[in-house]
């Protein structure tokens, strides 16, 4: 039996990648542009440590990973025959 459980489910990806848009259209929206500029603030200077760099990187081969190229999969459950 093919292990069903590897491989991107997209239906995950696409709601996750709507909720993080919601999210952010709620905060630009909603939230105060001087408010935003003192919460983020301290962000900044996290945004240029090495750590967010290995995010980036980890998520640019997730996306690798979806977006490959990959042979069928045939998975009949027929009985292979080479007569």
């Amino acid at each position: 039996m093919a292990d069903t459980g590897k491989g991107t489910n997209y239906a995950r990806l696409a709601l996750g990648a709507g909720i993080l848009a919601a999210a952010a259209i709620g905060v630009a929206a909603f939230v105060p542009r001087r408010k935003l500029a003192v919460v983020t603030g301290p962000l900044t200077d996290l945004a240029r440590t090495p750590v967010v760099a290995a995010v980036t990187a980890w998520a640019l081969g997730l996306w690798h990973e979806a977006t490959a190229p990959r042979a069928p999969v045939f998975d009949d459950l027929r009985p292979f025959d080479e007569f």
